[in-house]
């Protein structure tokens, strides 16, 4: 019990430094993590890889994106089980194409999104004219 107790044993200071240097900590070593490589059967539970680095899952049903520590069987059984019940058991074709609409969803999203280079450098270009008008923003109108 004596060591969960706070003592103040301290002596005054009476001019002289310790010399002994504070320890250091230890920095984070790259090296030392594990990263976790995407499996192909990690498709029959219901999850895909991510195009970023390092390979993350991500869940076709839902699209979440699991850390790369939770890249284990049990942690996306566990996803599937409690997030989409319904689903589970299903074979692994119904999986394949739920990533194939899914990822043809991201990219018709993708493209809608996206703004022009054409209206962004219209867009530069105005702004540049009332930059070298030395007005305030309502000066655009009077521009355009």
């Amino acid at each position: 019990m004596d060591r969960f107790l706070i003592r103040n044993n301290k002596k005054p200071n009476d001019g002289t430094r310790n010399s002994e240097p504070a320890p250091k900590k230890k920095k984070y070593d790259e090296s030392s993590v594990k990263v976790r490589r995407y499996l192909s059967e990690y498709l029959g539970l219901g999850f895909s890889a991510t195009k970023s680095d390092p390979v993350n899952a991500q869940c076709v049903l839902c699209g979440q994106v699991l850390a790369n520590s939770s890249m284990k069987p049990a942690h996306m059984n566990r996803h599937l089980s409690t997030v989409h019940p319904s689903h589970v058991g299903k074979p692994i074709e119904f999986f394949k194409r739920k990533q194939e609409a899914f990822t043809s969803n991201c990219l018709e999203i993708a493209k809608v999104a996206s703004v022009s280079s054409k209206a962004l450098r219209a867009s530069y270009a105005v702004s540049y004219l009332v930059a070298k008008q030395k007005k305030p923003h309502t000066i655009t109108e009077c521009l355009i």
